[in-house]
């Protein structure tokens, strides 16, 4: 099997636990031809001067703020890039590989010119019998974006299938693949990122597969106790933008239908939980996709909830 250069990045949000876990599960991996890119964004638990006196031949580039998911991890794919990668893996930092689970997805990738993006089973860490994640699905049709098989058994997913996206926890996509449909969009700046970009790749003519035969382990939510209820604001607005980029005039009716009722209720049902901060949040994120506002979301205060 031929062994293309591999750029895997790692993008840290103040998670040097986490990373330190992922580099030790890395180390041990069998492919041949990689190289390692760790992107800080904006960190201040110390990971980056950690990371330097640990790993001195590793790579890092230093974000002077968080720029989100899809910018931070832009930075490291430019970097890539530019370097002479033939394929680049984004690889969630609270992730754990096991030795041959690279060499695998490079296969799947390199077994057809079709094939765009590549991704393993996702399980969780603490229950690692358990999906996670094979792949995304959506329905433009009502706005639902999820993983697919989700807390399913890992019977429910045997050999390689084809899916709308693959999540950016890990996710193998080909350089040339990238210089056709572009960088992540960084407006997304957490959240949806990844569909979008599996979207844009379909519209190229290229398959999201996802090898059900190998599977990482992911520390599902460690980030978002961090991000706490902005969470609503990203997945709100975002679903709103990678509707207005990949939903057709058909898809209208219902998905505002579907959308309104949906958050309607989220809303009514944090109003009587008394939990105002949620309900801001959701009204915010509509808010800013109807303002064209993007990006990061700074709140009155100037605080800058951050991915």
């Amino acid at each position: 099997m031929r062994h293309p250069i591999v750029a895997i990045i790692i993008l840290n949000w103040n998670g040097l636990r986490d990373t330190l876990e992922c580099l030790e599960s890395l180390a041990m991996i069998t492919y041949p031809n990689y190289e390692l890119i760790f992107v800080d964004n904006g960190s201040t638990d110390g990971s980056v001067p950690c990371l330097r006196s640990r790993y001195p031949n590793l790579t890092i580039i230093e974000n002077e703020q968080n720029m989100g998911f899809a910018e931070g991890n832009n930075t490291g794919i430019r970097y890539a890039l530019a370097k002479g990668a033939e394929y680049v893996l984004l690889l969630n930092n609270d992730t754990i590989v096991p030795p041959g689970f690279l060499n695998a997805l490079v296969a799947v990738a390199e077994s057809d010119a079709r094939v765009g993006i590549v991704g393993p089973l996702i399980v969780y860490y603490d229950n690692p019998h358990t999906i996670w994640s094979a792949g995304g699905e959506t329905n433009l049709f009502s706005g639902i974006v999820g993983n697919r098989l989700q807390n399913r058994p890992l019977a429910n997913c045997e050999g390689v299938i084809h899916v709308d996206w693959v999540s950016g926890c890990a996710l193998l996509i080909k350089a040339d693949v990238i210089e056709k449909i572009g960088l992540l969009d960084k407006d997304y700046f957490l959240y949806l990122e990844d569909a979008d970009w599996g979207f844009r790749a379909r519209e190229h003519g290229y398959l999201s597969l996802i090898d059900c035969n190998t599977s990482i382990l992911h520390k599902v939510g460690s980030s978002l106790t961090r991000i706490s209820d902005s969470y609503y604001y990203y997945f709100v607005r975002n679903t709103l933008l990678f509707f207005m980029k990949h939903g057709r005039w058909y898809h209208f009716v219902t998905f505002i239908g579907s959308f309104c009722a949906r958050y309607g209720m989220m809303l009514v049902w944090n109003a009587i939980r008394g939990d105002r901060a949620r309900c801001v949040y959701i009204v915010a994120g509509i808010r800013d996709h109807l303002r064209g506002k993007y990006g990061i979301y700074k709140q009155q205060h100037g605080r800058a909830d951050s991915g």
